[in-house]
């Protein structure tokens, strides 16, 4: 019992039911497959009645109670599911889960389903409850180096073995959202049933379902990815993102090089620039490597560029928006990505 890696919670499942679950996550995909493997857990040990509650805001907390000290109408097992949309049970609530938690009904299981959790919500005492009595296990999103990976083992799984070519175009085609991977998948696999499939045969069957937010094209640029960069504005674009919002999330970045560079060139560590910034702890290593590898005119001509494309945004000079965006990040991505060249070679 405890905290499980969602990777791993299949095979921790085998091993028998906890008394009490908590199933998190920012991937929808993955928290949904974790409950169906509780569901096909429970029905094989017994659990032949099913009670689902929806825990929003106007929720009575007794109604856990009770359904935990009702007595099965057949004598048989129970699985109680308990959706908690923003995991956030109130003080009656979580006090509700911690008495569960506490003493668990012995002919009784129960999975609570919830979606993100912020660092603070994952430390409060009724998470900390049912991963003490049962089992807890968190859905954190997909890493981009991982995806590949995950790609050939869905594939793997439904028969169907997918060439290296095949699996970088599902990656790049359907980047961000696992949904339509798997959907993908599943696809090829009525298509091809079990077989081979090289890239031409898969680009003939999938779709384009890339999902990005904002903040992806920045990363992206900095990574020093030309054409990632530019898919990320050309699915903004579809998406119906507002260009100024696009405009600010990479112009934000490119002005906190700037000010870590002039901090370094004083003598000074660009800890505190970052933080100013509010620079995520993750990304500090890239931009510390950046400022000190990129020439500062370039970086300059970068900001500058970016207010020429303000300016066109806003109407005060002709142009296309959107085409501006991809110009400038493209741009920007190879700069970065010298300045990663410069930097690997120091």
């Amino acid at each position: 019992m405890g905290e499980v890696r969602i990777e791993a919670f299949a095979q921790h499942l085998a091993q028998g039911l906890s008394p009490v679950y908590l199933i998190a996550g920012e991937e929808p995909l993955l928290v949904e497959e974790a409950l169906d493997a509780v569901r096909r857990t429970a029905r094989a040990a017994g659990h032949d009645e099913r009670e689902v509650l929806h825990a929003d805001k106007q929720f009575d907390w007794a109604r856990l109670t009770a359904a935990s000290d009702n007595l099965s109408l057949f004598g048989g097992r129970r699985l109680i599911e308990l959706r908690l949309p923003g995991g956030r049970p109130g003080k009656e609530g979580s006090a509700a889960l911690k008495a569960f938690a506490g003493a668990p009904p012995p002919d009784t299981t129960l999975v609570v389903v919830t979606d993100r959790l912020e660092a603070a919500q994952r430390k409060s005492a009724w998470v900390s409850a049912i991963a003490g009595a049962g089992t807890y296990t968190y859905a954190w999103p997909l890493q981009r180096q991982a995806v590949p990976k995950w790609l050939e083992q869905r594939a793997r799984s439904r028969g169907v073995h997918l060439d290296a070519e095949a699996v970088t175009l599902l990656a790049d085609r359907n980047e961000g959202n696992l949904l339509a991977m798997a959907q993908e998948i599943d696809k090829l696999a009525l298509l091809a049933g079990e077989g081979s499939l090289d890239a031409a045969a898969v680009a003939e069957a999938v779709t384009d379902s890339a999902r990005y937010a904002i903040f992806d094209l920045p990363e992206a640029v900095l990574a020093g990815a030309v054409g990632r960069s530019r898919r990320i504005v050309e699915r903004l674009r579809a998406e119906g993102e507002e260009p100024v919002l696009v405009l600010w999330a990479l112009a934000r970045d490119l002005r906190a090089l700037v000010d870590i560079q002039a901090a370094l060139a004083r003598g000074e560590r660009s800890a505190a620039v970052m933080a100013r910034h509010r620079i995520l702890k993750r990304r500090q290593t890239r931009f510390d490597e950046l400022a000190r590898a990129l020439p500062q005119p370039r970086l300059m001509g970068l900001l500058s560029r970016a207010a020429a494309v303000d300016r066109v945004i806003k109407g005060a000079v002709p142009g296309r928006p959107w085409d501006e965006l991809i110009v400038l990040s493209s741009r920007a991505a190879r700069v970065a990505a010298r300045g990663a060249t410069t930097e690997a070679g120091a």
